[in-house]
């Protein structure tokens, strides 16, 4: 019997965009000062896994959040841009009440939990299985037993571990927790779906 793979999943650090409150998609501000500390703790944490593989969103912020680990671990950081962020559109960079004033029926119809394509960009089912499929991907070519890390975004990590749950891959107790900035979670796997 093989030994089941192990994803752990890491949301990046903290941006100027995240502490100010400002919608950041795809857009492609660097960590701030906080968020190199967040990496850096993310990085002493996750590194005691002794991952095998590190992939990550090509996003900047992404990207700096990786490194850290990476280093610590001697591995590369493999680029994937499935990974990125929910594609905002018009929404990057404007913050809520930003939002509101310009879009108000999509501010609206969003507030109120829809699903909806914000700035003409993609939603939130389309970036989960987009997310899922290279998640997906990467677990099924790792080598048995395998830890595999991939650093992304909270909305898209959010959406794309809960495609996995649907699909029977992932086995959560409840509903995929939202990451905070720097936070990580390893996500148990269905062990027939983990393996070759």
């Amino acid at each position: 019997m093989t030994a089941p793979r192990r994803l752990v999943v890491v949301r990046h650090g903290r941006t100027k965009w995240n502490a100010t409150g400002r919608f950041q998609g795809q857009a492609d501000p660097p960590l701030d000062q906080v968020g190199h500390h967040q990496a850096e703790a993310a990085a002493d944490a996750v590194a005691t896994l002794r991952p095998d593989l590190v992939f990550a969103s090509d996003l900047r912020r992404a990207r700096q959040t990786a490194q850290p680990l990476s280093s610590r671990c001697g591995l590369p950081v493999i680029l994937d841009a499935r990974l990125r962020e929910v594609d905002l559109g018009g929404w990057a960079g404007l913050d809520r009440a930003q939002a509101a004033r310009r879009y108000p029926d999509e501010y609206d119809k969003w507030s109120r939990g829809a699903d909806i394509r914000r700035g003409g960009g993609e939603t939130l089912a389309e970036a989960g299985a987009r997310a899922a499929a290279a998640l997906l991907a990467t677990l099924e070519a790792a080598a048995p037993g395998s830890t595999v890390v991939a650093v992304s975004h909270g909305l898209v990590l959010q959406a794309a571990i809960s495609r996995l749950a649907a699909l029977g891959v992932a086995r959560l107790p409840g509903d995929m927790p939202h990451l905070a900035n720097g936070e990580w979670v390893s996500i148990p796997l269905t062990p027939s779906r983990s393996g070759p």
